[in-house]
């Protein structure tokens, strides 16, 4: 435990100065299949961005260093507006630095109504669209991610659109299909339905689990979250989820092949357990729960090195699973996931690299090439070190940092 204490403070510690932290990480591009070579950095962001490192120096604490990185913010441009990324981002991280009253005060009187304001329109423009896009719904752009800053105030338009979202277009067709592809660049083929937490529908089944534990009740709430756990629990094939079902696959009833994929945030069991865990303590429906639960022991009893990790991160590597583990098994007190989250910080923690400039190194899979030094919450050292925080104090977030992630 000591050892994962003195990396995290290292990991703070390297991230402490925001011009230093841009310096590196601003000048990162990923090169990817399609010929893209996108710049990474959004200073305005979460990830990959001054943001998700003003939200770990927030939970650790640091109350100098996170107002520094909020200022740094605050004063950039935003090129998009998401839970992750713009001025809700902005708004998301600053709310986390409050500590007593007063504190930003003149920050989120003009943040927050504007934040709000943007919500409402998305929520009604999305409404009358007439096509479904993961950016209309998902957690990292959509209503899904929008909509749990939007719980802190009350607002329920997000939730309306998410439900009605899961009214079945026709017969045995779900209403989350999308038509566009699911990666960029590739052939958008004629439809399919997204598994992951990240862009999918487990995004959606958390968001109204979260609302309907804290009161916040619409008309045929309780019938949608039915809806798309039930739909859930058909297409967990060996512990697992797909990442996609096309609507081929979906017309047919086709029953799931190939291995079990990467258990992690994004795709994968421990996105779609934490969600239905969600679910299952929000409509006390245990088969739910216990669903989650065989999601995560099933993953957890594979061999790790056949998972498939490639670097630490909370998005799609070991602090992901870190993280959701440690989550379910400190509410449900099970040991067999108690003692794999252990195992699994400890895993983490043989991650650390003392060269690298923020401690941990990114990488991917599928043939990209990624620029390594990532700083952010879901790919970068903030993310990882806020996940091995929360493992060594045994406590949930001071911050409610992970509710960007939508696992609380």
């Amino acid at each position: 435990m000591t050892e994962i204490v003195e990396i995290v403070e290292e990991v703070a510690r390297r991230l402490a100065d925001p011009a230093e932290v841009a310096r590196v990480a601003s000048v990162n591009k990923d090169r990817l299949l399609d010929g893209r070579q996108p710049l990474v950095w959004h200073a305005m962001s979460l990830n990959e961005g001054y943001l998700g490192v003003a939200l770990l120096h927030s939970e650790l604490g640091r109350r100098e260093s996170a107002h520094a990185f909020l200022a740094a913010a605050a004063g950039s441009q935003a090129g998009r507006h998401g839970l992750i990324d713009g001025l809700p981002a902005l708004l998301f991280a600053t709310r986390a630095a409050v500590t007593r009253p007063g504190d930003y005060a003149g920050l989120l009187a003009r943040a927050e109504p504007a934040v709000r304001e943007l919500i409402k329109q998305r929520a009604e423009d999305e409404t009358h669209r007439g096509e479904v896009r993961f950016s209309a719904y998902d957690v990292i752009e959509g209503l899904t991610g929008l909509g749990r800053l939007a719980l802190s105030y009350g607002d329920t338009e997000p939730l309306a659109y998410l439900i009605a979202l899961t009214e079945p277009s026709s017969a045995n067709v779900p209403g989350w299909l999308v038509t566009h592809a699911s990666v960029r660049g590739a052939p958008a083929g004629e439809g399919h339905f997204n598994l992951g937490l990240a862009h999918g529908i487990p995004g959606p089944l958390a968001l109204l689990a979260i609302a309907h534990r804290e009161g916040f009740r619409l008309p045929g709430h309780e019938e949608a979250m039915e809806r798309i756990a039930t739909w859930l629990l058909e297409w967990a094939h060996d512990g697992s989820w797909p990442h996609i079902v096309p609507l081929r696959q979906q017309l047919e009833r086709a029953v799931p092949a190939g291995p079990p994929i990467r258990p992690a945030w994004c795709y994968g069991a421990a996105g779609v357990a934490r969600a239905l865990f969600l679910a299952g303590q929000a409509l006390d429906r245990p088969e739910w729960r216990e669903a989650a639960l065989l999601g995560l022991r099933t993953a957890l009893a594979r061999p790790w090195d056949e998972w498939g990790m490639v670097d630490a991160g909370l998005c799609h590597g070991w602090a992901g699973m870190l993280h959701i583990t440690c989550r379910v098994a400190r509410e449900t007190g099970d040991e067999a996931l108690l003692e794999a989250a252990d195992r699994l910080a400890g895993r983490v923690a043989g991650e650390f690299r003392p060269e690298a400039p923020f401690g941990f190194r990114y990488s991917a899979t599928g043939g990209a090439e990624v620029a390594p030094d990532r700083v952010g919450l879901l790919e970068g050292a903030a993310g990882i070190a806020l996940a091995l925080h929360h493992y060594a104090t045994g406590r949930p977030p001071a911050t409610g940092w992970d509710a960007a992630l939508l696992l609380d």
